[in-house]
């Protein structure tokens, strides 16, 4: 036991932790007799874990993550179940929390109710490392239990085989190797050879971008091997460089991949801007420009136009934004804050005019927005995107990508379902020319929706930063805010002329939308709706929004909607991803 404990360390009281090591001991038989401790040898697995479980979550419930219980097995093959010399064993809990808590309140707890007395280890920070304790067979521990109890809060499975294993951090790797160099010089193991993943720990460790700085840094503080290996690849120097930076972005990247674009827009909306709020530059131009131009562009039509497009992709209903207005009139400057929104690297440019494989970048799988600044249809349909292929790409139809055939055996497909905007000079835009006839232009202008600027805004647009988190807040919220009045036009008239149905405004003298659209649908029933918002912790907006949508639509309870129903209705695209899932779950109930 005092092994263990000195394995285990020695945890402060207040210490907080979101991962802990759990430490089930048997009692020994003399205190079994004087303490009102139970004997754990005779507990399940089960047990234990339940146990735990009811201390950590009390009665709100909700802390714990996920937990695994293991019964500690033998050091010897052959006395498998045993650790101590009279055959009697001890179990271990790996336990993950959703926030971090103090164990000592929880120990209290465990002791009080299911009279066991547990050691908690604050010596784990993260999961894995918890799990590896109890899961993974080393040297000195090289029998496992292969029957451990798992529990996670959403019921999905726990691997204990994936799990535990050791997650890549450049410094922790670029440190075993230096212990291990320092080993074989004081006459260890030999290392094993220089390979390609130290010369990338390195490079992530240090942030070296260059190949100069990599030089630099191999032949100042690098050892022999390092040098050696660096000398001998001199040449792929620069394809290391890039491949590091790829391996070190991978976890952030699946990240990204697994939200949808309009999730990241309305994720980050709520982010603090990354100037000084009001003093934000970009803000202060976006404001302009709409001011200025409130006479022929809708702030409002032009966020659900940039949603539509985001959320459903480009159609011959979802048609494609296209801001056109001379020049200095903050067109571009508007929609520029894309390229840090999803990344420069994973934005579409305008391909250079008479490029014969103008759309090759498309084939990417990184590829999330098609921003196509001062774009001219009819110029670039000469020789670089055809017409046929302008209307394929920007109605979601597939299309041949032209590429070279020195590196391919013919033209790979394409089909593009996700968001994109364009900006273009208004003057001669459309008039036919050479190869594009005018039947073609009137098709091409079927494809997009154009937003006419035509008034250049007093400040000075071309030097605002362009500012991801101001872009897309005005984007939801405009948006949001044609869905409300949407919903009050929908609204059964006796609601909206009804005084006693209409609450005042804060503040104010007459009823604002929000507020009109909120009492109308207040008053309106849709059986099982209020349950199901409830199941699926709705937004009382969204739930709103849903209501009066369905009541349109002649529904009279949620028992007879499909999924196709839900997902064909407009407060649906205004749901978080998160939402849509929790609701579609909550339906299968």
């Amino acid at each position: 036991m005092n092994r263990l404990t000195a394995d285990l360390g020695d945890p402060a009281r207040d210490a907080k932790r979101d991962v802990y090591l759990v430490t089930m001991s048997r009692v020994l038989p003399g205190a079994l007799d004087q303490t009102d401790l139970v004997d754990v040898e005779a507990m399940s697995r089960e047990g234990v874990g339940r146990a735990l479980l009811s201390a950590l979550n009390g009665n709100g419930g909700g802390v714990v993550k996920k937990m695994a219980v293991f019964k500690a097995l033998g050091r010897d093959p052959a006395r498998a179940g045993e650790t101590h010399a009279d055959g009697s064993s001890h179990f271990h809990a790996a336990v993950s929390l959703f926030q971090n808590r103090r164990w000592f309140p929880v120990e209290r707890a465990v002791r009080e109710h299911a009279k066991m007395a547990t050691r908690w280890s604050c010596s784990h920070s993260q999961w894995w490392s918890a799990l590896r304790y109890c899961a993974a067979p080393t040297l000195k521990k090289p029998v496992v239990d292969g029957s451990a109890w798992p529990w996670s809060h959403d019921g999905s499975p726990i691997d204990f085989f994936e799990e535990p294993q050791r997650p890549f951090q450049a410094g922790a790797w670029k440190r075993r190797r230096e212990e291990v160099e320092k080993s074989a010089a004081a006459g260890g193991a030999p290392p094993k050879k220089f390979s390609k993943l130290d010369l990338t720990a390195v490079i992530l460790d240090q942030e070296l971008k260059t190949k100069a700085a990599v030089l630099e840094c191999i032949q100042s503080r690098g050892t022999e091997a390092m040098q050696r290996f660096v000398h001998n690849h001199q040449r792929q120097l620069g394809e290391h460089i890039a491949a590091a930076a790829e391996w070190g972005n991978a976890r952030k990247a699946a990240d990204l991949e697994r939200k949808s674009d309009w999730d990241m827009v309305c994720a980050a909306a709520d982010d603090a801007c990354g100037n000084d709020d009001d003093e934000c530059s970009y803000k202060v131009a976006a404001e302009a420009f709409f001011e200025v131009n409130q006479g022929s562009i809708s702030r409002a039509e032009l966020a659900c136009a940039l949603r539509a497009s985001i959320v459903n992709g480009p159609s011959k209903t979802t048609r494609t934004p296209l801001i056109v207005g001379p020049t200095n009139t903050g067109k571009s400057t508007l929609l520029m804050p894309f390229d840090k929104l999803f990344g420069q690297s994973n934005v579409l440019h305008k391909p250079a005019l008479g490029s014969k494989f103008a759309l090759r970048n498309i084939t990417k799988g990184n590829m999330r927005f098609i921003f196509w600044d001062d774009y001219r249809p009819v110029e670039y349909a000469q020789k670089t995107v055809e017409v046929a292929t302008f209307l394929s790409l920007f109605s979601g139809h597939p299309f041949e990508v032209q590429v070279s055939q020195s590196f391919n055996d013919g033209n790979p497909d394409a089909q593009w379902n996700r968001g994109a905007a364009m900006t273009a000079k208004e003057a001669g835009l459309w008039e036919p020319k050479g190869a594009v006839s005018a039947e073609d232009v009137r098709h091409m202008q079927s494809r997009v929706q154009v937003f006419p600027a035509r008034v250049l805004p007093k400040t000075t647009m071309r030097d605002a930063c362009p500012c991801p988190g101001c872009m897309r807040r005005w984007i939801r919220e405009a948006a949001a805010q044609a869905d409300i009045d949407e919903l009050v036009r929908l609204a059964p008239a006796a609601l909206r002329s009804s005084p006693a149905a209409l609450p005042l405004a804060d503040g104010a003298g007459a009823p604002s939308g929000a507020a009109t659209a909120a009492q109308a649908a207040a008053a309106i029933n849709v059986n099982g709706l209020d349950e199901l918002a409830v199941k699926a912790a709705l937004p009382p907006e969204a739930a709103r929004a849903l209501r009066v949508e369905l009541v349109e639509l002649g529904a009279v309870g949620v028992g007879g909607l499909a999924e196709d129903d839900w997902r064909g209705l407009r407060a649906w695209g205004a749901l978080r991803h998160f939402e849509q899932r929790r609701l579609l779950k909550s339906l299968e109930m």
